[in-house]
């Protein structure tokens, strides 16, 4: 009898066991939970207090993000230096990639944002860049000065851009900018990295500016439409070059996720002192900056299927005071204009395999933009993610100055960049 009790007692001295087990674990995590629930009231704190200190409020939300970019290209001329390097004497503004059979540290770029949004209203960034593209960004001096273009320069450093923002409670709000920013003209971007292309286009290059110093107001429209209007003091140059402003406009309308089309335009006396080629000493342009400069810009792309986008760009632009007429040593200006056109095509093979092909067409025959002829040119490019934020990028490029047979480059190389 007392055997049977026994048994049958078991299960109950069981499930005491257990449930006093259960009941030691259920302390044991509760004390490990409340232990990281103060650890992360206490991070959350310090965190809280270390932003809101006077060193550090200033880069409370800031995003820090760059990139590296290394290269090399060879030109079949085979010389020291590439046709393009060479002109750059003459006032061609090839921002970089123009060092031939070199590698090439190309940039070292630091990137520091601060949005601006509702709830923070005040933004700001500033870019910076070190190496080649750092000497061709931005052109430093009263006037646009063909030294600036030299590729032998050993100013290796500069700040882009570096502007505050301000969202202004007006309507849905106006987004006030300040200080220098890029261009809002044209289709691709200072950096390699964020063009289809490694090397950057004709039209890039020669027909729009690259900076501006000044104030920009933009506003939404609608989700879809956006405008904005400029106040700069001229191209390319922090200082101006005369008593006169420039101004300028944008808009673009993304009625899809698959199109989107800009159209931009810049408007001021911004005539440039600058001769062009192999004219006496004392044959100049007109040494005028007043002289009206102003150009339209359209940009449009559409993703046509899953794997194929197209993308167009179009500039056109006069000048007074510009035009070059090269004869018998010497040089009239009057009112010139260029114009020029860029397709491109990319397509995705697979999520780490892209090709692009480019096709640029520049004529600047009244030698407003100092080529003094047309340009075309063919770039082939394939994107390859190596790993993640790093890039492979080789390249074939075919230069053709119109005209002249022996004044043509074909350019094979490839760019090596990473994004942090």
């Amino acid at each position: 009898m007392i055997k049977k009790k026994l048994f049958f007692m078991l299960p109950v001295f069981a499930a005491t066991v257990f449930s006093m087990k259960q009941a030691s674990f259920a302390q044991t995590f509760d004390r490990e939970a409340l232990k990281a629930e103060l650890k992360e009231e206490i991070l959350a704190e310090v965190n809280e207090s270390v932003w809101d200190s006077p060193l550090l409020k200033g880069f409370k939300d800031v995003s820090l993000s760059g990139f590296l970019d290394v290269n090399y290209l060879y030109s079949f001329k085979q010389e020291d230096k590439s046709p393009r390097q060479d002109s750059l004497a003459s006032g061609l503004n090839y921002i970089g990639e123009n060092e031939n059979n070199n590698v090439t540290f190309e940039s070292f770029t630091l990137f520091l944002d601060k949005e601006a949004t509702k709830e923070s209203p005040i933004g700001w960034q500033m870019h910076s860049y070190f190496g080649e593209k750092a000497k061709r960004i931005t052109f430093l001096g009263e006037a646009i000065d063909r030294s600036t273009n030299d590729p032998d320069r050993d100013d290796i450093f500069t700040v882009a851009t570096a502007n505050v923002s301000w969202i202004a409670p007006i309507g849905k709000g106006v987004t006030l900018t300040m200080g220098k920013i890029y261009t809002w003209i044209g289709l691709e971007l200072v950096e390699n990295i964020g063009n289809p292309n490694y090397q950057h286009g004709t039209l890039y290059n020669n027909a729009i500016p690259f900076t501006h110093t000044g104030i920009k107001a933009g506003y939404d429209l609608t989700d879809k439409i956006y405008v904005a209007l400029y106040g700069v003091n001229g191209w390319d140059s922090f200082i101006d070059n005369n008593s006169a402003k420039s101004f300028g406009w944008y808009t673009s309308y993304t009625p899809t996720e698959k199109f989107f089309v800009s159209l931009a335009g810049i408007h001021g006396a911004e005539g440039w002192d600058q001769e062009k080629g192999s004219i006496a000493d004392d044959a100049q342009r007109s040494s005028s900056t007043d002289g009206l400069t102003q150009m339209v810009d359209l940009v449009a792309s559409y993703q046509l299927t899953n794997k194929l986008k197209l993308m167009f760009n179009a500039d056109w632009g006069v000048a007074e005071d510009a035009a070059m007429n090269i004869a018998d040593d010497m040089a009239l200006g009057t009112t010139g204009h260029w114009w020029g056109v860029a397709g491109y095509g990319l397509y995705d093979f697979t999520d780490w395999f892209q090709g692009v092909v480019r096709y640029e067409y520049l004529d600047d025959t009244d030698g407003v933009r100092w080529f003094d002829t047309s340009v075309w040119d063919v770039t082939v490019t394939t994107n390859i993610k190596m790993r993640e934020n790093l890039l492979f990028r080789p390249e074939w490029r075919y230069i053709n100055f119109a005209g002249d047979d022996s004044d043509e480059e074909v350019i094979v190389g490839a760019g090596v960049e990473y994004l942090f």
